[in-house]
């Protein structure tokens, strides 16, 4: 394993050190820079019809944009701890004009099962336990291949969704076909990246199956064809990690990186959590041709390379030479999931206690929003270039787009699209700045270097051949885009020709923008909303073309049956594993 020194100095300024930069806030008004206190007081499923009332709505876009995300209702525990709600956007307008929006709840078996015996269930900070086992809550990530669509999610299988009825179609692979990390009769713990790799020229997609837990600390890389079997190999070799979310593919390769996410389980009882997340971010490079001269179930070995400051997705170049890779890392340093707003805490910022609206908001790190490019030297595992991108204007980055929708686009990066919440002192929980102000971590500026004013909400455009930050639209006060979504123009024959749609999260009605992506800073094109429009926070989202009327899918189904069955046909060899893993833990006991 190689490391690489990187120096935080591509754009931006930094400020003099010395003391709490805060502290002189906290005695002045404060002020909702970034965000509305309407993030979690959604409307849960429903249509509505967005009347355009500024600007005008392209005619040259079509197809789709679907977000995921949780349903949340109300403020209060994760922001990530429920129900998958799915929205759909139809991107040409009705035949009145208006531009319809759809929201469904992602329902499976278990989640209908909730809904009728509620007390079997248990929420622990973002996840969910009952008898029948581990929830797949199915609302982090959404996309499409081969006209198809599917919903990740990182403690459960992908599920096929009909894009037509936005109904769960079948679970991908039946739970024997996945690597379980703990028992469950109808959903185990199966910890799959949200984010699998569309390898749209081999018509498949790629996974990363692990286990989360330190007593079972098996990673596989699973491939699946659009029908038929899950195909595993085991990963050897790998070091430690908390969790993989995002996989990417190249022509020749399969590229993953860990997230970190430490869960702590006196968290559970409302102890602070101890351990800060790790500065750095474990990258492996899995080679195709190594899964094609090892059979399925068969071990390979992953390149592993160590870069500094932590990432939370990545995108790579489909088209590159033999023994180059480049990576573009979304990097999110001193960033920690885990540590959230809490009614009753206070804000580190202000000195003032937690706004309650604001309760179950992830802590968002003071820091600019950065991407990493990094060009790796596949014959000796190292880094031979780096480069970072930042800018001052832009801080909070939350999620980005980019354009996949043509060879052209997936074979070379160009630009990306990056929504961001800027910087609040109000949204500083104290809770984070005891873990990390003086952690010595690796960061882009210093958390008592932070501004001492808010900056505001912004959306940027990251050109990533000149690793620059090109233009950043600001928001105003108290509203902010999220999440982005690049939709090609119709008939573009270019890269990276066409519009970003985001949903703007305000006071009041929320609405839909359109940008032009290469010219943000002129504005929107065309805003639209409706007076009862008012999603939650949700997160990921993708474009989907047209679907051809004629277009029939495979008859791909995983019933219910069939994991029932083989749940209990396991049940004699899950005994053992559960007395194995007892014995390890008794084993543990003694070590402390």
């Amino acid at each position: 394993m190689n490391a690489v020194n990187v120096a935080a100095s591509a754009g931006g300024t930094r400020r003099q050190s010395g003391g709490d930069p805060m502290e002189t806030v906290r005695s002045a008004p404060v002020r909702a820079a970034t965000t509305t206190r309407n993030l979690f007081w959604g409307t849960g499923p429903g249509d509505h019809a967005l009347t355009v009332t500024d600007g005008h709505w392209p005619t040259d876009m079509d197809g789709r944009v679907f977000i995921v995300g949780p349903d949340k209702r109300r403020p209060g525990g994760h922001w990530f701890d429920q129900q998958g709600l799915l929205c759909r956007i139809e991107l040409r307008p009705g035949s009145d004009g208006r531009i319809d929006v759809r929201h469904r709840r992602v329902d499976t078996p278990l989640s209908r099962i909730r809904s009728r015996l509620p007390f079997l269930f248990t929420t622990l900070s973002f996840m969910e336990i009952s008898p029948f086992g581990l929830t797949n809550l199915a609302n982090t990530n959404v996309q499409t291949i081969d006209d198809r669509l599917f919903v990740g999610y990182d403690a459960g299988r992908p599920l096929e969704v009909d894009p037509e009825t936005m109904a769960v179609i079948t679970p991908v692979g039946g739970n024997d076909e996945w690597y379980q990390a703990s028992p469950g009769i109808l959903e185990p713990g199966i910890s799959v990246a949200a984010h699998p790799a569309s390898d749209v020229d081999e018509g498949c997609l790629w996974f990363v199956n692990y286990s989360p837990l330190p007593l079972t600390p098996d990673t596989f890389v699973a491939r699946w064809r659009l029908d038929g079997p899950v195909e595993r190999w085991r990963l050897e070799g790998m070091t430690e990690f908390d969790s993989i979310h995002d996989v990417k593919v190249t022509r020749d390769h399969i590229v993953f990186t860990d997230l970190p996410f430490i869960v702590e389980p006196a968290t559970f009882a409302g102890k602070p959590q101890t351990t800060p997340n790790r500065d750095w971010t474990s990258l492996w490079i899995v080679a195709k041709s190594d899964l094609a001269a090892t059979p399925v179930g068969g071990s390979v070995r992953p390149l592993e390379i160590r870069i500094p400051m932590p990432t939370a997705h990545l995108s790579v170049d489909y088209e590159h030479p033999a023994d180059r890779l480049t990576v573009y890392l979304e990097q999110i340093p001193i960033q920690d999931l885990m540590i959230r707003l809490r009614r009753g805490e206070y804000s580190h910022g202000t000195g003032a206690p937690n706004d309650p609206n604001f309760d179950g908001m992830v802590s968002l790190a003071p820091q600019p929003g950065v991407v990493g490019r990094y060009e790796i030297d596949l014959t000796t595992s190292e880094v031979v270039r780096s480069d970072l991108a930042w800018d001052d204007r832009f801080w909070g980055a939350v999620l980005a787009t980019k354009d996949e929708s043509s060879p052209a686009a997936r074979a070379h990066q160009g630009q990306l699209w990056y929504s961001g919440i800027g910087f609040d002192p109000a949204l500083v929980a104290q809770t984070w700045w005891d873990l990390y102000a003086d952690a010595g971590l690796a960061a882009v500026v210093d958390p008592r270097e932070v501004p001492m004013e808010p900056v505001p909400a912004g959306l940027a455009r990251f050109d990533r051949e000149s690793m620059k930050v090109a233009e950043v639209y600001r928001f105003d006060e108290g509203s902010f885009p999220h999440p982005p979504t690049f939709v090609p123009r119709s008939g573009a024959t270019d890269p990276d020709d066409g519009y970003i749609v985001t949903v703007i999260h305000r006071d009041g009605p929320k609405e839909v923008w359109v940008f032009d992506a290469s010219h943000l800073e002129a504005g929107p094109l065309a805003r639209a909303s409706a007076p009862e429009f008012n999603p939650p926070l949700l997160l990921h989202s993708c474009w989907m073309p047209p679907v051809p009327a004629n277009r029939r899918r495979p008859d791909y189904r995983i019933p219910l049956w069939r994991d029932i069955r083989a749940a209990v046909t396991a049940l004699p060899g899950l005994i053992v594993r559960i007395m194995r893993m007892g014995k390890r833990l008794h084993g543990l006991g003694h070590l402390r």
